[in-house]
Formats: structure tokens, sequence, C-alpha cells
């Protein structure tokens, strides 16, 4: 009868974990404990905290967007940590320095080129420019806004969703949500829409050729940045302000209209251009999981790992 019992305990803990570590509900559960902590922890300690010091405005912007970042990166670590019980390994300290400088170049480059592209066609030009002190709160908020979004489609859903049913269903399901999120932004319409669809890709497949958030993050930071920094809206909102003040003169086509670069169509070759080749680079190094039946069962009774490190 004790026998009987135990094995019974054991059989019902076997299902209850089965049941918490199903994909579907991984991720819905992955996702209330780190946006609720993080909207918790600002509303009750980072806001009213530093509302007790008597800052100026951009002070305490500065601060809040600088404590919120670190309150973020230290939710996801210790969710993973004690949830899926494994060491983090795509927030790797041994990689951030290369894996933010490529970001940052990705970023960078693809979007300093369009630009180019259209200074040559006459479609952009330059009427002045701001101070760096002007640009400082913008390049925190940046870059919180982009880890965010990338700790959730990408860390969160892509991750989740690669492991259970593969690359290729990661990237159309973590794209197609993050690209519909974006209808709710401001000028948006449906080439918007495909627009951010795209860039989710081009995050996703970044992720996958790493197993890594960094260049995932600082492609995506610097892509807004950029733009910010040009002069042009960033996904159809100014919330960040600019560092040069600039005009876009052109057809919609070409210089993306009320929606920003991000819709011209300049931007979309080069998207596309990049993911081909992220794409290559994927099949090439054999990191298209293909998620098997065999591979989606093992995930639904333990936490998995993630792809092993082709760096190390």
């Amino acid at each position: 009868m004790t026998v009987s019992r135990s094995a019974s305990v054991v059989a019902k803990a076997g299902r209850v974990r089965r049941i918490l570590f199903h994909p579907l509900l991984r991720m819905l559960i992955e996702f209330a404990i780190f946006f609720g902590s993080l909207f918790v922890l600002k509303i009750t300690l980072i806001k009213p905290g530093l509302g007790l010091l008597g800052l100026d405005e951009t002070m305490f912007r500065v601060l809040q967007g600088s404590l919120t970042i670190a309150a973020m990166f230290s939710i996801y670590i210790v969710l993973i940590r004690i949830y899926e019980k494994r060491k983090v390994r795509e927030l790797s300290l041994l990689h951030l320095g290369r894996d933010s400088l490529t970001g940052m170049l990705l970023g960078t480059g693809l979007v300093s080129s369009v630009f180019a592209i259209l200074w040559l066609a006459g479609a952009w030009y330059i009427v002045a420019a701001g101070s760096i002190g002007t640009m400082i709160v913008a390049v925190i908020w940046v870059f919180l806004m982009a880890a965010l979004e990338e700790f959730i489609f990408r860390g969160i859903v892509y991750r989740i969703v690669e492991e259970w049913l593969g690359t290729v269903s990661a990237l159309v399901l973590s794209a197609g949500i993050f690209g519909g999120m974006h209808i709710f932004n401001e000028n948006s319409n449906m080439l918007a829409v495909l627009s951010a669809t795209t860039g989710g890709l081009l995050a996703g497949a970044l992720y996958s050729l790493t197993g890594r958030l960094w260049i995932p993050i600082f492609f995506h930071f610097s892509w807004n940045l950029t733009q910010a920094v040009f002069g042009s809206v960033v996904s159809g909102m100014d919330i960040f302000g600019v560092y040069f003040e600039s005009v876009l003169d052109g057809p919609d086509w070409l210089t993306g209209g009320a929606f920003g670069i991000e819709n011209s169509v300049v931007t979309f070759v080069l998207m596309f251009a990049l993911l081909a080749i992220l794409l290559m680079r994927i099949k090439q190094r054999n990191l298209l999981l293909t998620g098997s039946r065999r591979a989606r069962k093992r995930l639904q009774i333990k936490a998995p790992e993630t792809r092993p490190d082709q760096f190390e």
C-alpha cells in the first residue's frame, strides 16, 4: 500500500511538472512573472524612490531608465535560474563585448546605409544639429525599450518556440506577433506591420546564430537610436527626440512617409538582403532546429537546455 501510494505521488508530481513545463504555459508564466515583476518594481520602488530625491526632470528620467534596465536584466536572470533551473547562457558575459559590437555595427550600418542612399537621391538632408546632452535620455530609453522587447519576443517567445517546434516556426510566430503589435503605433498601416515583422525575422535569426540575446538587443537598440539621431521618427512615433534636425522630402515609397524610414523600399531591400545572409549562415552552421516529436516530448517533461554555444 505504501509503495503504491508513493508511486501515485510521484506520478502526480510528474504530471504537474509536465504541465508547468509545457512550452505554451512556460511562455505565459515567464511573461507574466517577468513583465509583472518589472511593472511592480517600477511603480512601487523606482518611481516613488526617485521622487523623494527632488531631482530635475532630466536626471529623474536618466536614473529611472537606468534602474529599470538593471531591474529588467536581474528579473530575467533570476526567473530563468529558478524556474528553468539552468545557467542563463543567453546572457553570457563572456560574449558581451563581441556580441554588442556586432549588433551595434549591424544596426547602425544598416540604418546609416538607408540614410546615405536617401541623401544621394536628394530625399534627405540635415537642417541643423543639436547637442549631445539632448540625446542622453534618448540613449537610455531607446536601450530600455529595445531590451524589453527582445527579452519578451526573443528571450521568451522565440527561444521557447524554437526549442519546441523548431527555428522556422519560431521565426514565423515571434516575428508575426512582434509585427502585429506595431499596428497600434502612430501612423501605422499594413506596410508598417510588414516592416516590423521583417525586423522581427532579423532579430530572431540573429538570436539563432549564437543562442544569445546580446546581438538582437544591441541590433534593435542601434537600429532605433540611429533613426532618432538622424532625425527620423521611430516606427511611426516621435518619442525619443532627435539629434539632427532633418528633412525627408520625396515620395512615401522612398522616404517611408509618416511612419519613418522603416517603411522605405530602400530599407526593405537592405533588410531582406541581410536576412537572406543570416539564414544562409544558420543553414551552413547547421543551427536550424527542427523541433522533432521526440524533442517536443522531452521539452514538456523538463526544462530544456539552450542550443550549444558555437563559439566556445
